[in-house]
């Protein structure tokens, strides 16, 4: 699927994203696990990007990016996500969020690997001034076949937030388990569902949710186009914060 050649609408594309204004996925829950190329080694990743508006009785207009890029050696993995999502209101901003994500995966066999991870994330219009995350744990290659690839995984991990409007930081420890679903439809077709599940330690009451189903398909050299949908539960989120948050994206993502 990776081809030398650009063509002039990947060029374009990749301009396109690199301008939206920085602004992230509200999820503290970030799919690590796509966007990559999983076999060639050295450097690889991706970049896409997507836009929403709406007019007449409201003007809205919605900017959502992301970029990943891998470095893939013969035992070792390391990977940067960073992301981005920004909606105006006849010119007012309603959300805004960042998040970015650094992960390491240390290959034992063909089936399992060492997770490490540190993540940083931002949402003013969630009451979130921070959250910083760190977590170490491992992944299980479940099914790997021609058309399926399943992943299980589950991790320690570490939380430290700053809400607005309160002092000092909240700090937890947390279980982070996830399954993970990729289906090769048909050449260049593929289907992508994603689950997470993370209960606090000291409170399994206190937990977070997230799934995610996407379809991408390619399209020319290496530009596709995606659509999705996403859903976060917090099941104690902050005072004026509600549980639930979704989305809907659709955009182009190129691959390099």
């Amino acid at each position: 699927m990776k081809q030398k050649g650009r063509s002039f609408i990947s060029i374009a594309l990749v301009l396109t994203v690199l301008v939206i204004p920085a602004a992230g996925a509200r999820a503290a829950i970030v799919n690590s696990l796509r966007g990559f190329d999983r076999d060639e080694p050295g450097w690889s990743g991706s970049v896409d990007g997507s836009y929403g508006a709406s007019g007449g009785n409201t003007q809205e207009s919605t900017f959502m990016g992301s970029a990943r890029l891998q470095w893939k050696g013969a035992s070792h993995i390391g990977r940067l996500i960073g992301s981005g999502k920004r909606t105006t209101n006849n010119g007012t901003e309603t959300a805004r969020s960042t998040l970015v994500h650094l992960r390491h995966n240390y290959l034992v066999n063909n089936r399992w690997a060492t997770v490490a991870f540190l993540q940083l994330q931002e949402n003013p219009f969630q009451r979130l001034d921070s959250r910083f995350l760190a977590g170490l744990g491992g992944r299980w290659q479940a099914v790997k076949g021609k058309s399926t690839l399943i992943y299980l995984g589950a991790t320690y991990m570490f939380e430290k937030e700053q809400i607005q409007d309160e002092e000092g930081f909240e700090k937890a420890q947390r279980l982070s388990s996830f399954a993970s679903l990729e289906l090769e439809l048909r050449e260049g077709v593929f289907v992508d569902l994603l689950g997470f599940y993370q209960p606090k330690f000291a409170d399994v009451a206190d937990w977070r949710a997230y799934g995610e189903i996407r379809l991408e398909v390619e399209l020319i050299g290496s530009l596709s186009l995606f659509t999705g949908y996403s859903l976060q539960y917090d099941s104690k989120p902050p005072i004026g914060v509600k549980e639930t948050d979704w989305t809907t994206k659709t955009g182009f993502l190129m691959k390099f």
